[in-house]
């Protein structure tokens, strides 16, 4: 199941938030594990939640041993350094670190934004601005992504 929407949160003066309950509930144990992984973000000045087990996952193709060059072992070191497992408590609240924040800017208004297998974590207005502009400019241009990848999809014929 793939993580969707956008949800505002802020976080309190020691770092807490709560996971939205909607992000929560479509967690099911047997395919995603029980908690997060807060990681650097694909995004720039984003911070990302992976689910435990897609985390594990990531490890497998990940791994500098399968992967030739520097930069593959410079990513291993700082995604890996800067990830943290997080301990979410029975209201779904998490404290987010302060090496991990250190390393962004997003302020204590946060926004969690479902992408597929991960959910990002951006200043909320810096999503604001990226949304806004996604939208307005390229949204026509990034759909060719989605037509070509249904397009390599087999066709049930019916047979």
């Amino acid at each position: 199941m793939a993580f969707t929407d956008a949800f505002e949160r802020t976080l309190d003066s020691k770092n807490r938030t709560q996971i939205p309950a909607d992000i929560r509930n479509a967690m099911d144990p047997a395919i995603h594990g029980e908690t997060f992984y807060l990681c650097p973000g694909e995004q720039p000045n984003t911070l990302s939640l992976l689910p435990e087990k897609y985390f594990d996952e990531l490890s497998e193709y990940l791994r500098t041993d399968l992967l030739d060059g520097e930069d593959a072992e410079n990513y291993e070191t700082v995604f890996y350094s800067m990830s943290k497992r997080l301990d979410m408590d029975k209201q779904g609240r998490v404290v987010f670190p302060d090496r991990q924040l250190g390393m962004v800017d997003i302020g204590k208004d946060i926004t969690f934004a479902g992408v597929n297998k991960r959910i990002d974590i951006w200043a909320t207005e810096e999503y604001k601005a990226y949304i806004k502009a996604r939208m307005k400019d390229e949204w026509r241009r990034l759909g060719k992504y989605a037509r070509t990848a249904r397009s390599k999809q087999p066709r049930n014929t019916g047979d």
